[in-house]
């Protein structure tokens, strides 16, 4: 175990020395940084964060294990419908999933995933139907904008003690995104991400529906400022 003065010796070290940056056009994991002076940059990510709602008052509501099984069925159906759109996850918290999207039309796939999930929570409720008071609600944010990684813990084999760290504006601005997102409007997106789907061509089922528009916009005061945003109350059917 590290003494108290070699744990200020590294802290020191972390504050006084410089740091070397480097892009990186994927999503790092952990195995890809170390614990020296180095950050990566990811450009232009699309960050998608999404919380469930209310958890706590379903852990009060429910006994102990019928609010495990709620929370794995609303986990296995958020990391499923992710990945199926090509989505790379990151970071679990509680009821809560950080994501990226990268590369090729990642801004669509990002809400496209979003819709799915509405889909299967929708399907999860129907089952929960007995019990209405454990229905499961979430808010989905997505942002888009530069993040920055860094390893931060302790060093050594134990990765219990470790972690990436995700640092940028657009990460806090998703999570203020989702904070916002309830039923029936649980996905909410910047407008930066709005104007990345109508460039990626995507506008059938993710903009429009037989050639209405399916999202809203209004201004709100986020992180970053006073801005527009989008929200729509669609979903893709499971």
């Amino acid at each position: 175990m590290t003494t108290n003065q070699e744990t200020l010796d590294q802290i020191r070290q972390y504050l006084e020395e410089s740091y070397e940056r480097s892009t990186t056009y994927s999503v790092p994991k952990k195995s890809d940084l170390t614990f020296g002076n180095t950050v990566k940059e990811l450009e232009h990510a699309k960050i998608f964060y999404i919380d469930m709602r209310k958890s706590r008052k379903i852990l009060t509501d429910a006994t102990d294990f019928w609010s495990v099984k709620i929370h794995k069925a609303f986990l296995r159906a958020v990391i499923h419908c992710i990945e199926k759109r090509d989505g790379h996850l990151r970071s679990f918290n509680g009821d809560g999933i950080l994501a990226f999207f990268i590369g090729d039309k990642a801004a669509s796939k990002a809400v496209r995933a979003a819709m799915n999930i509405k889909g299967f929570v929708n399907e999860i409720n129907s089952i929960l139907s007995e019990n209405d008071k454990n229905k499961i609600d979430f808010g989905i944010g997505i942002a888009q904008g530069q993040i920055m990684i860094a390893k931060s813990g302790k060093a050594g084999d134990d990765q219990t003690k470790q972690d990436l760290i995700w640092i940028g504006i657009a990460l806090y601005v998703a999570v203020e995104l989702s904070e916002l997102g309830k039923s029936p409007e649980n996905i909410w997106v910047s407008d930066n991400i709005f104007n990345s789907v109508i460039k990626d061509g995507d506008s059938l089922n993710t903009l429009k529906h037989e050639g209405e528009w399916i999202w809203f916009y209004e201004h709100k005061t986020l992180n970053n400022g006073y801005q527009k945003v989008h929200h729509t109350t669609w979903y893709f059917n499971v």
